[in-house]
């Protein structure tokens, strides 16, 4: 199974995988996958849905941009039990202990799902999930935090950019102003300190971006008024932050209760 973090909200979860490494070691288990078969389900069954599971994590794209609206988030929600009850219907139980912790492992990006959309909701709490990119990978299989899909991953490129690669930066930077116009809608809840962070982002993302303007220009004179606008968003849309945090007052903590829902059913899941 692909354990990636593909269009993940939370990619910090993932470090399940690497406790079930540990469980491995600790059993003294092979890590082989072939088929276990039970009444209720078989190691292929939960592949299969892992990899529908993926596809579905991710959102709509409508015009280049993808749909975090609130009725599109809703909507996930309520679907995501669909998912969480196929997976529960599938009995690992006799399974090798290898193929169990793949199944925890989904579960808890399950949980981890749930646990956005009932407490975190990023999309419409938290300015810096509309990052425009992102410079450097992260150090673990995919990006720490809530990020947005579809962002601007620019050390995935090799420059000067070519054929496919030229063809999809353009399409990701051409999106920037329609996703920041989008997120003026998602972005409705009061949460003060993360309000903050995310003009803190955004004046960097203006600096950055004029300075890319610069350096790719010399190869991509074409992309260089793309750029621009790109630019001219951010600045706007941090004015928009600016204006809308005046009177905000709440703090974006979770509460000792969800912590300890979260570290128990989304963290350590594979325990």
């Amino acid at each position: 199974m692909d354990i990636g973090g593909k269009g993940m909200f939370h990619s910090n979860r993932l470090v399940v995988f690497f406790l079930g490494i540990g469980l491995l070691a600790l059993f003294g288990c092979s890590s082989s996958v072939s088929e276990a078969t039970t009444d209720n389900g078989t190691y292929e069954d939960l592949v299969k849905l892992f990899e529908e599971w993926r596809e579905f994590q991710k959102p709509s794209i409508i015009d280049g941009v993808p749909d975090y609206t609130a009725e599109a988030m809703a909507k996930q929600h309520r679907e995501l039990k669909e998912y969480q009850g196929r997976l529960a219907a599938i009995d690992s139980s006799s399974w090798p202990i290898s193929q169990q912790v793949d199944y925890h492992i989904v579960r808890a990006e399950m949980n981890g799902l749930d646990f956005d959309h009932r407490v975190l909701r990023p999309w419409s709490r938290n300015p810096r999930f509309y990052a425009v990119y992102y410079t450097s990978p992260s150090d673990v299989p995919a990006l720490e935090g809530p990020w947005r899909y579809g962002t601007l991953c620019l050390w995935k490129y090799t420059y000067p950019l070519e054929g496919e690669q030229y063809d999809d930066f353009q399409m990701r930077l051409k999106a920037i102003p329609k996703v920041l116009e989008q997120a003026k809608s998602n972005l409705t809840e009061d949460a003060k300190d993360l309000w903050f962070l995310g003009l803190r982002r955004k004046k960097a993302e203006s600096a950055y971006l004029e300075n890319l303007a610069g350096r790719l220009g010399k190869d991509h004179p074409d992309l260089v008024q793309d750029i621009k606008e790109a630019k001219e968003a951010v600045d706007e849309f941090r004015e928009w932050l600016e204006e809308k945090q005046e009177g905000m007052t709440a703090t974006s903590g979770i509460g000792v209760e969800n912590y300890n829902w979260y570290m128990k059913y989304a963290y350590h899941s594979s325990l």
